[in-house]
């Protein structure tokens, strides 16, 4: 696959099979994202996988999912396999502002989860510091996002906006569609 085939494919998903996703590739989703793009080549972010049932089932309920769906939260034997914490490192940074660097670091494990036939989600909707809590972070540890990783249950595809409404739907047969404004009216000729 290529990488704007990768870019096309990606799309969020919220369903997960209850397969266990390896430490490898979970580790190599990491190793991505340490070589992402870094304002000033700072590179103040960590990451902590997290993959045991127990940590699993204990950080569920410090997050929320798929605003636009009425049911679109995935159910006990729908989620995913693993997150990812994406911590912004106060020692490193000390401006606390790291959305720029964790934009491209989840990014860059997005498209590569896409190579490996994996599922993502990027949430941001989450409890912060009860999650940090939970995983026993250093002080200097931030929880910017969490990356829900899986193998999908479901599938997703980008469908034409209509009248600017951005708001996903699941349709008849259980497919997310994702409205993406068009190229002729993003690209300013």
């Amino acid at each position: 696959m290529n990488v704007y085939d990768a870019i096309m494919k990606r799309r969020t998903i919220r369903k997960f099979e209850q397969k266990a996703v390896s430490e490898d590739n979970l580790v190599k989703l990491v190793d991505c994202a340490r070589v992402a793009a870094y304002g000033a080549n700072v590179q103040p972010l960590k990451f902590m996988i997290v993959n045991n049932s127990e940590t699993l089932q204990k950080i569920y309920p410090m997050t929320k999912w798929a605003g636009y769906l009425a049911d679109g939260a995935p159910k006990e034997n729908e989620r995913p396999a693993a997150y990812i914490a994406v911590l912004g490192d106060s020692s490193i940074k000390s401006n606390k502002m790291y959305e720029v660097e964790a934009g491209a670091a989840v990014t860059t494990m997005m498209l590569e989860a896409v190579e490996m036939g994996l599922g993502t989600c990027w949430l941001g909707a989450i409890q912060r510091d009860e999650i940090k809590k939970l995983l026993k972070l250093d002080e200097n540890l931030d929880v910017v996002y969490l990356l829900a990783v899986g193998y999908p249950k479901q599938e997703s595809k980008i469908v034409d906006m209509k009248d600017n409404d951005v708001k996903y739907y699941e349709d008849e047969n259980g497919v997310i569609n994702v409205p993406k404004r068009s190229l002729e009216e993003i690209l300013i000729k």
